[in-house]
Order: C-alpha cells, then structure tokens, then sequence
C-alpha cells in the first residue's frame, strides 16, 4: 500500500521545513511513499483587512497581484523541496485560510498522512499554533506533529 503524505510548507518560514522534511526523508527511505506539499497564499484582501482590523476587501485586489503571489510562492516551493529520494514530490499552491486549504488539499489527494510542524516555542510554551491545532482536530487521516529542536 502506498502512503500519501501531505506536508504544509510556510515558504516565509524556513524553520516550517528545516526539522520535517530530514525527518519524513528518513522514515520515507525504502518505503512506497508518495509526497505532497502545500504552501498556502492568505488571500490578499484578508491579510489586508486584518492588518487594518476592517472588513475583506478582496475585490480591490487585484488579480495579477493574487497570480503573481501564487507563482512566486510555487517557485519558492519547488526551490525549497525540490525532488530527491522521495523522486517526483507534488508540489502544489493554494490561496485561502491556511488550515481549511491544507485539509480540503489532504482529501483531495487522499493523504494517508499529513506531517506539519508544530507551533515554533516562544517564551517557553510549547502548544501547537492555531492552523497546526485547527488540522489536528479535524483531519480525517492521521497527522504527525513534529515539534521544533
């Protein structure tokens, strides 16, 4: 049986992949594994508005910024992981809320697994973040959290 495993990706935030991919890398070794990575653009109204502390505005973005943001993000993906030993490694962009998009992407490629980092520890607390806890709670295939060195 081959194992799907999907593995979100910050591509702002080296330390979302510095500890998960040497990890899943090592496990994945001479096992049927197909890998998937998702990175997953906010949608640029929204990020906007919550800076703002307003309402979306999504409509007034407009749509080449949104396409230029998907493209550069699925460059930084594929810079990032590239392909090795997993060989040919899915590497796939989306745009909304970071925990519905990597759940809805985990059901639509049939993930087995989902692999995610858990929140980076500041002052001593070492509780997962709100989109690692949001997958964890309602991901309908098993989730391994990796939590930081």
């Amino acid at each position: 049986m081959k194992l799907r495993v999907l593995v979100p990706v910050d591509v702002e935030d080296e330390r979302s992949w510095t500890n998960v991919l040497p990890l899943l890398r090592q496990h994945a070794k001479g096992n049927d594994v197909e890998v998937s990575v998702v990175t997953v653009v906010p949608e640029l109204g929204t990020v906007i508005a919550q800076a703002a502390q307003a309402a979306p505005f999504t409509s007034f973005v407009p749509s080449e910024l949104k396409d230029k943001a998907l493209a550069l993000a699925g460059d930084r993906l594929r810079e990032i992981v590239g392909t090795d030993e997993f060989g040919e490694i899915r590497h796939i962009v989306r745009s909304g809320s970071i925990y519905s998009e990597v759940l809805q992407t985990a059901e639509d490629i049939s993930a087995n697994l989902i692999v995610v980092m858990s929140h980076i520890p500041d002052f001593g607390d070492y509780l997962l973040g709100p989109n690692a806890a949001k997958i964890v709670r309602h991901a309908k295939c098993s989730v391994l959290v990796v939590r930081p060195e």
